[in-house]
């Protein structure tokens, strides 16, 4: 479009990164070389999914919108009327804001599927054409630790495996692996407790631990999975009949969308820690998993119950019982006769004890 110089959109968070349940603001911003009759200036912003993955027969797909908000922008001009109005040349600015529904999904992408959200503007003209900007911006989702089951409790997993090729298999390997709770929020960090016994009398040449990602996509008639690596952290090998110990070896989780991926049906995410134990020579290695999940809202430390005990009078008179015998309404005597009957007989001299 000739008269137009120049046309974006720009968000006030330079990050241009939303939690789920923010409010998005921001403009439209327009350079017009010559004056131009504008009729309305439309705003969507739109949040959709996308998987596809190729088949052992076709092309397997499916979208779905998770999110739509549509809104006509206000126009300052000259002779504004019901048919728009005429923008003169220079800057105008179109402002707009919305806000994002707290159960949002997070952002996503994938080798075969994606989750984006993204603003789009057009210009409507009287002849056209109508010029329109995109414009991507970013979600994290919200997942409460505090309602997903088992997530305060530690969790384990052992292996006992024989080491080697099929053919030349020269002993076995135990192996545990133990963390100290199911769920974790983005930044923390994972202490991994992990014990690793060589009972072959082949050396291991190295173990590790990962936290693995896995994505499965949903289309009308499959579904697709791929695993990814987002971080590890490796040790030495272990020598025949050696053994390794993991003390509490810490595992840095990155920036990631959270487990689950709610809200959104055709794309699931779920993560685990995996210790990798690899074999010198030729060999499989040996994999064991532990399923871990990751929100936005950490664990909080349940609260222990206080106890509060009554104080005792400083001051004791001859007519107060002190706690735990007063009661109101009721005389000392009477107190003394039900509580503080004895029970049992007098203490009595015996000189046959030594």
């Amino acid at each position: 479009m000739e008269q137009l110089e120049k046309f974006q959109i720009i968000f006030n968070n330079p990050s241009a990164i939303y939690n789920a349940g923010d409010t998005v603001y921001g403009y439209g911003w327009a350079v017009f070389k010559e004056p131009l009759h504008v009729q309305t200036v439309c705003m969507e912003a739109i949040g959709e999914a996308r998987v596809e993955w190729m088949s052992s027969s076709d092309i397997q797909a499916s979208d779905e919108e998770v999110f739509n908000y549509t809104t006509v922008l206000p126009i300052k001009g000259e002779d504004k009327n019901s048919q728009g109005a005429m923008l003169h040349e220079g800057s105008h600015y179109f402002p707009f804001e919305f806000t994002l529904p707290s159960h949002l999904p997070s952002s996503f992408k994938g080798k075969h599927g994606r989750l984006r959200y993204f603003v789009r503007m057009t210009i409507c003209t009287s002849g056209g054409p109508h010029p329109t900007r995109t414009s991507k911006f970013g979600v994290q989702g919200s997942l409460d630790l505090n309602g997903e089951p088992n997530a305060a409790l530690s969790v384990e997993n052992d292996t006992f495996e024989p080491l080697g090729s099929w053919c030349c298999v020269s002993g076995t390997v135990t192996a545990k692996l133990r963390l100290e709770k199911k769920g974790y929020t983005v930044k923390e960090s994972v202490p991994v407790c992990a014990e690793i016994k060589n009972l072959s009398s082949r050396r291991i040449s190295s173990t590790s631990v990962s936290l693995i990602q896995n994505v499965t996509y949903y289309s009308y008639r499959g579904r697709f999975s791929e695993t990814t690596k987002l971080v590890t952290i490796h040790k030495g090998g272990v020598g025949p009949r050696g053994k390794q110990t993991w003390q509490k070896e810490l595992l840095s989780i990155p920036t990631t969308p959270p487990s689950h991926l709610h809200g959104c049906k055709i794309i699931d995410i779920q993560y685990c820690i995996e210790l990798a134990i690899k074999p010198s020579g030729f060999g499989r290695k040996v994999k064991i998993p532990v399923d871990i999940t990751i929100g936005t809202v950490p664990i909080q430390e349940p609260q222990t119950q206080k106890t509060s005990y009554h104080p005792l009078p400083s001051i004791v008179k001859d007519d107060v019982i002190p706690f735990p015998f007063f009661e109101l309404g009721r005389s000392p005597s009477q107190l003394i006769s039900q509580y503080m009957l004895p029970t049992a007989p007098p203490w009595e001299e015996d000189d046959d004890i030594p």
